[in-house]
């Protein structure tokens, strides 16, 4: 395609990314080599192109993912409905997770969106039967993640985001394996779905409990690199990461097995196994997943 050759970021070296860059990046790392892509992205590749519009780049940016031509590709739309004290409208409700996932909940292509209030997922191409009739918790048995789980041939790309800042996936495991450190708190809002109708729902989230310090995982991440279970590759600034489902899912489950603390900053007391939830002072999210 013609446009993939406007330059679109300039990283601090002066080199500048191109939507052909970024496909043949993502290629590299073999983004392409499954048939489900979970995509959790943040556009940190340089300073944009001021002669490129926020709706060209991204249409540009989306074009590329469609290009890789995989049959199923998942986006966290999530939105933290309840917690803000607002309904969640499954066709309108804005994600929380960039402009870029925003923007491709909208495509045509989106063939569903789940009607988790809490982790919303958008299905774009096939398998959204796979998250038909969701169980009304976001991280456990049933959940959208655990049917990730029972999916074949599942990776998951981190297009510019921080794997060891925000990778949810790691908390389903510690669910599955009922972690301590974490509880079930419940959260009760309105749900409009795609009939238009609105309900009232309870929703559960495993949260962490209010006296343990989660960690970043950049320490896991490295030994996922060091293992050849992750692979990962320079785009302008940032960078993009890829590991497989079975991987990610074994490797979290083994290192929990062999050091119960792996995910938190120090070792936790009774004391700190608080059920407790905190909100900020207007309604924004203290503390989540």
């Amino acid at each position: 395609m013609n446009d993939w050759k406007i330059k679109l970021f300039q990283g601090s070296d002066g080199s500048w990314v191109t939507a052909e860059d970024i496909f043949e990046t993502l290629k590299k790392i073999g983004v392409q080599e499954c048939e489900v892509l979970f995509i959790q992205m943040d556009i940190v590749f340089g300073r944009l192109n001021r002669d490129v519009r926020r709706k060209e780049l991204l249409q540009i940016l989306s074009d590329v993912f469609l290009e890789l031509r995989i049959p199923t590709i998942l986006l966290p739309t999530f939105t933290f409905s309840f917690p803000n004290n607002q309904i969640y409208d499954v066709i309108k409700s804005k994600t929380s997770m960039g402009v870029l996932i925003e923007y491709m909940r909208k495509l045509p292509q989106v063939s569903y969106r789940t009607l988790d209030p809490l982790l919303s997922l958008a299905i774009l191409g096939k398998g959204a039967e796979f998250f038909y009739n969701l169980p009304n918790n976001s991280l456990g048995k049933g959940s959208a993640f655990d049917r990730i789980h029972q999916m074949k041939n599942v990776k998951f790309l981190m297009f510019g985001g921080e794997f060891g800042e925000s990778f949810t996936y790691v908390h389903h495991v510690e669910k599955i394996l009922d972690v301590p450190y974490r509880y079930d708190q419940t959260f009760t809002g309105l749900v409009r779905g795609y009939d238009g109708v609105t309900r009232e729902e309870t929703w559960t989230m495993h949260t962490a409990c209010a006296g343990i310090q989660p960690r970043n995982f950049y320490y896991f991440e490295q030994y996922l690199i060091q293992k050849g279970y992750m692979k990962k590759a320079s785009l302008g600034d940032g960078k993009v990461v890829c590991i497989s489902e079975t991987d990610v899912y074994r490797e979290t489950a083994d290192m929990l097995a062999k050091n119960p603390y792996y995910f938190l900053e120090q070792p936790y007391t009774n004391k700190d196994l608080v059920h407790e939830y905190k909100y900020g002072k207007n309604g924004e999210l203290v503390t989540h997943c």
